[in-house]
């Protein structure tokens, strides 16, 4: 039997508060002719650590001390890169890895820079432009970063020319309506049923973010803690035979199409968590 542990993190962008409901886009060659969510080509993470929690309070905007709530099951102070692939199972390097104590836990934790990487080239259905108002029915990533909705990340043309870059995007601030807060938000009563998840931007030194910068200074943003309330309590106990990290990428790009200009932008990723028995 498999007990599975779905922890949800969004990463959205003030500037993009709307594109949590924004649909999926059609497959490709792409036909929407309004913003939609797709899965990047590529997308890279740094990991820093995981695990499973109790005794959190998820409603309180104050950051939770991970070190006393949780049990560390995988962690590397120096951060392991994580290059998301659906649906492919592989090892993470470095760092270490370490069985919780057998208990039954209410909530699993993730911490990761605040820093993500993206590349990709999507084909549309009829010609679109970037905002240079460069035409064409392929568009890619050129290599500007990701700042909130600011900026041209997308090129367009003929397939031929496409030369997709990566694009980096700093998490500066988290799309939350309730509570009205930059660097604290509550993700509850998802749609497709996932657990409620609660996330929380913090410094270099662990503390709650107040500057919507990224960078390792005192009160800037440097790291996501996304923490996710299970909807049935998992259990660790002697059967439990592993505990396997399934990275799931499923809307981490959005495509900002208005009045037939596209940019890409960010959305959101998930990571699945399983406790395998015999």
């Amino acid at each position: 039997m498999k007990k599975i542990i779905k922890t949800l993190v969004f990463i959205s962008s003030l500037a993009f508060g709307q594109q949590a409901f924004a649909a999926a886009c059609s497959d490709e060659p792409i036909t929407d002719t309004s913003s939609c969510y797709t899965v990047p080509d590529t997308y890279t993470i740094t990991l820093y650590e995981m695990g499973l929690c109790n005794d959190i309070s998820e409603q309180s905007p104050n950051v939770p001390d991970l070190a006393t709530s949780c049990q560390t099951s995988f962690s590397n102070s120096g951060g392991s890169t994580v290059n998301v692939e659906n649906n492919v199972t592989g090892s993470l390097s470095g760092g270490t890895s370490t069985r919780p104590d057998d208990n039954t836990y209410a909530y699993g934790f993730i911490k990761v820079d605040a820093k993500m990487i993206m590349k990709n080239q999507s084909t549309f259905a009829v010609a679109v432009t970037d905002q240079a108002a460069n035409p064409g029915t392929t568009c890619w990533t050129n290599g500007n970063p990701f700042n909130g909705g600011v900026g041209q990340t997308t090129t367009c043309g003929n397939e031929v020319d496409a030369n997709p870059q990566n694009m980096v995007a700093d998490i500066i601030a988290l799309s939350c309506l309730t509570p009205a807060d930059n660097f604290y938000c509550r993700y509850e009563s998802d749609p497709e049923g996932l657990d409620n998840t609660y996330a929380w931007l913090v410094d270099a030194n662990g503390n709650k973010s107040t500057n919507a910068n990224y960078s390792e200074t005192a009160g800037d943003v440097k790291y996501l803690i996304g923490i996710a309330k299970f909807n049935e309590s998992k259990i660790l106990n002697n059967d439990s035979s592993g505990m396997q990290a399934q990275f799931v990428v499923t809307r981490a790009l959005n495509i900002s199409i208005d009045g037939g200009e596209v940019n890409f932008g960010l959305n959101e990723f998930k990571v699945l968590t399983e406790i395998t028995t015999d």
